[in-house]
């Protein structure tokens, strides 16, 4: 490995070097540090014309972006002075040749991130796997020989990490919006931390949210980002570049008091769908040949309120209440949730919800965003003090179509 380029980054005080490697330098670590970056995406199908010619390029010898690595915070002790240091003066060789001493540690210890290039890095793995089976002799070692650029991020903190990534994800392959989002918000909820049976699935996880008391990550976050708005609206591209330009991510990401607010309102809100779900008992959404919708919204109540239209409808209620002092806090809706119950036949009840959901559906322009508002006004409907139909799972359905249509009028 050669050292060829240092520069300071003063975003996320920390450094980048650039080195040069060949492709079995490369090989020899990479098994080791796949597994090493939580936040990193699996690997998405390699099959297709874009993967079979970056194969056949890398056997030739072409010259591919950089590798983008990151050094792990166990070498943090050893980086931080030095860091500081070229940070006042980039032309500190002394402290320029200790963090690169440091880099080559971190390699020999596996202690090493892939912020950018898995794709490239794994097509690399499979050319090695497919040895001899599938390359000859002389094609192999000539494809060992071959070299890469490689830049090592150190000093990054963890969110340095996730800024990075998120800004770094320009290759052939983009993430999707929702695993931008989970980068962007991945520290705010721990599986460990919540209560038995709740479980956030993150997009890199291999299981499904399906089932009582699992949520999709970027649904939760879809429903924080409503209450610290207060509106349903979903969170878009836009809003995503806005909060990169704005924070300060070595200060206020992940601030502690928001990570609170959303274990609380996950909290508050898979309560609800417990008690609404218990409550609803054995319904469920009538077939089009038994006279319900052709497209029900969910087959059961506990199923339409872990979608994301009622959930961010949920958090943008929240927020409202406490701006009008409706509540003084989210603690208050939890006595309020106990308080719920059907004032008539549950299955009327709830076989009307489906219709007015899928009226809904056909009248919108934007069908999500017609929902999500329609659910606001459920829960306004159940939680409001002066309302007439508060906790009464039968009633809220019919007052919140009739608000949604004064809203429309």
């Amino acid at each position: 490995m050669k050292f060829y380029s240092t520069l300071s980054d003063g975003k996320i005080s920390g450094v980048n070097i650039g080195a040069e490697m060949t492709i079995g330098e490369y090989l020899e670590f990479l098994p080791n540090i796949l597994d090493n970056n939580p936040y990193q995406r699996k690997k998405v199908s390699s099959s297709g014309k874009t993967y079979d010619l970056l194969r056949a390029d890398l056997i030739k010898g072409c010259v591919i972006p950089p590798i983008i690595l990151g050094i792990t915070e166990q070498h943090e002790a050893e980086l931080r002075p030095m860091i500081e240091r070229v940070s006042k003066n980039e032309d500190d060789e002394k402290a320029w040749d200790k963090i690169k001493e440091v880099v080559k540690k971190a390699v020999g210890d596996n202690d090493v991130i892939i912020l950018d290039g898995l794709q490239r890095s794994l097509t690399m793995k499979g050319i090695e796997d497919d040895y001899p089976d599938h390359i000859g002799e002389a094609e192999y070692q000539g494809f060992l020989k071959n070299k890469i650029r490689v830049e090592f991020y150190a000093g990054l903190s963890k969110p340095g990490i996730l800024y990075r990534m998120l800004t770094l994800n320009t290759g052939q392959t983009p993430m999707t919006f929702r695993h931008q989002l989970e980068i962007l918000y991945y520290d705010y909820i721990d599986n460990k931390d919540l209560p038995e049976g709740i479980t956030v699935l993150k997009e890199t996880d291999d299981a499904r949210a399906r089932g009582e008391r699992k949520y999709k990550f970027s649904d939760v976050i879809d429903m924080f980002y409503a209450y610290t708005t207060g509106s349903p609206m979903p969170f878009n591209r836009q809003a995503l570049v806005s909060e990169l330009r704005e924070l300060d991510f070595l200060e206020d990401f992940s601030d502690a008091a928001d990570r609170d607010d959303m274990r609380a309102l996950l909290l508050l809100y898979s309560k609800l769908i417990t008690k609404a779900g218990g409550l609803a008992g054995e319904w469920r959404a009538p077939t089009e040949d038994e006279g319900g919708p052709t497209r029900p919204f969910a087959p059961n109540l506990t199923s339409t309120l872990s979608r994301t239209q009622p959930m961010t409808g949920f958090g943008a209620e929240c927020k409202r209440m406490l701006k009008t002092g409706s509540i003084e806090n989210l603690d208050e809706l939890n006595d309020m949730v106990d308080q719920l119950s059907f004032g008539g036949e549950v299955e009327g009840a709830l076989n009307e919800m489906l219709i007015i959901l899928d009226q809904i559906a056909k009248k919108a322009k934007r069908i999500g965003d017609a929902q999500r508002i329609y659910f606001q006004l459920v829960f306004r409907a159940l939680f409001q003090p002066e309302s007439d139909c508060r906790f009464d799972l039968s009633a809220c359905w019919l007052k919140a179509q009739e608000n949604y249509e004064l809203l429309h009028a």
